[in-house]
């Protein structure tokens, strides 16, 4: 997933990859630049795919955190709704209650 980057003069550049990058400093620093960072690119990097590659890779296990987070979230929500509801019965069961708590408890300490 592309950043968004704001620049200097306030307009946002989103870079899909390492050319858009040159294109940008094409733009704002004019061709002498681009050539000198291209040469260093190619001179000490052997192949940018890797590193688009490796940074597309990176970017999908963030995403897949990310629904891993939102769903541990969710269900300690669930577990909290639950004892929500244990909570607001006229007749307390703790039993039931400290069993919610230690699936809760449970759940933290598994992402901890």
């Amino acid at each position: 997933m592309p950043h968004v980057l704001k620049m200097k003069d306030g307009k946002l550049l989103t870079p899909f990859g390492i050319r858009d990058l040159l294109d940008a400093v094409q733009d704002y620093t004019g061709e002498e630049l681009r050539r000198e960072i291209e040469s260093y690119i190619d001179t000490n990097v052997e192949d940018i795919g890797d590193y688009e590659k490796e940074y597309d890779r990176m970017e999908q296990d963030n995403e897949r955190l990310a629904d891993h987070q939102r769903s541990v979230l969710c269900d300690i929500r669930d577990e909290v709704d639950a004892l929500d509801t244990l909570l607001q019965d006229t007749r307390l069961n703790r039993r039931r209650m400290q069993g919610a708590v230690r699936i809760i408890q449970q759940m933290i300490n598994r992402e901890l």
